[in-house]
């Protein structure tokens, strides 16, 4: 149901109290400052977010150059393994043709023979896949620099942008300030209980304290039914009036 604060009444026809006209004000205005310290929060949390996503976008392209160096880590390694099987074969090939000239068994010359033409195979096997690999270094290597080069142009642009970010959160935080000083003397200019009840309100969560009455006859804040007893009273600013919610209740002019 409708709760309401006792305040002066006016006969009919005569003009509506001032008490009641002067509260009301001063809460839609302290609503109103409310409202803009709301939105000054959204705006650095939008801002603080675009600072993130710069980072975060930075950070990627790192991480991707990071993949890329390793990628190319790993193509050394193998060749490295393929230069370290390359020696070993030719070791075994010469071993293999000295062993040649000192037995006399056609079988055994035969087996030695058979060995270096198995290690030569391997041998240019080794060197193609060495060729190979020297070509993918050489575009990896590529691929590292252009790489390097455009985060290093982004990591320019990011401070750039970051920069210009940081002035307009440096500007927020002075609205937000002076916003709050102003609230402060605001909150000074409503009388109790009504002060502490919006502050009460506000800490509980309600970003509409006050809350205007709808066409349909319902509390903007909390969507329930005013019933039209109720709606004429608030029309002709008998009392200050809350609903069920909390929530005082006005008619906009």
């Amino acid at each position: 149901m409708l709760n309401f604060h006792p305040a002066s009444f006016s006969a009919p026809g005569k003009a509506v109290p001032l008490e009641i006209n002067e509260v009301l004000t001063e809460l839609i205005e302290m609503q109103r400052l409310d409202s803009g310290l709301d939105e000054l929060d959204k705006v650095k949390k939008r801002l603080l977010n675009d600072i993130a996503v710069i980072d975060t976008n930075v950070q990627l392209e790192k991480n991707k150059l990071q993949d890329e160096k390793k990628g190319q880590e790993e193509l050394v390694k193998s060749r490295k393994a393929l230069e370290m099987e390359m020696g070993t074969l030719e070791s075994r090939i010469k071993k293999y043709t000295s062993q040649q000239n000192d037995v006399k068994n056609n079988d055994q010359v035969t087996a030695l023979s058979q060995e270096v033409d198995k290690d030569k195979l391997e041998k240019t096997a080794a060197e193609e896949k060495i060729l190979d690999i020297l070509f993918q270094e050489d575009e990896q290597k590529a691929k590292v620099q252009t790489l390097a080069k455009k985060i290093s142009d982004e990591e320019k642009r990011a401070a750039e942008a970051k920069n210009e970010i940081q002035q307009k959160i440096t500007d927020c935080d002075k609205a937000v300030s002076d916003k709050r000083q102003e609230r402060d003397r605001q909150l000074t200019k409503i009388e109790e209980p009504y002060a502490s009840s919006y502050e009460r309100l506000r800490k509980a969560g309600k970003k509409t304290v006050v809350a205007h009455v709808t066409e349909d006859n319902t509390c903007s804040g909390c969507n329930m039914n005013v019933a039209p007893q109720m709606f004429n009273e608030i029309r002709k600013k008998i009392a200050i009036t809350t609903c069920q919610c909390g929530r005082y209740l006005y008619i906009k002019d």
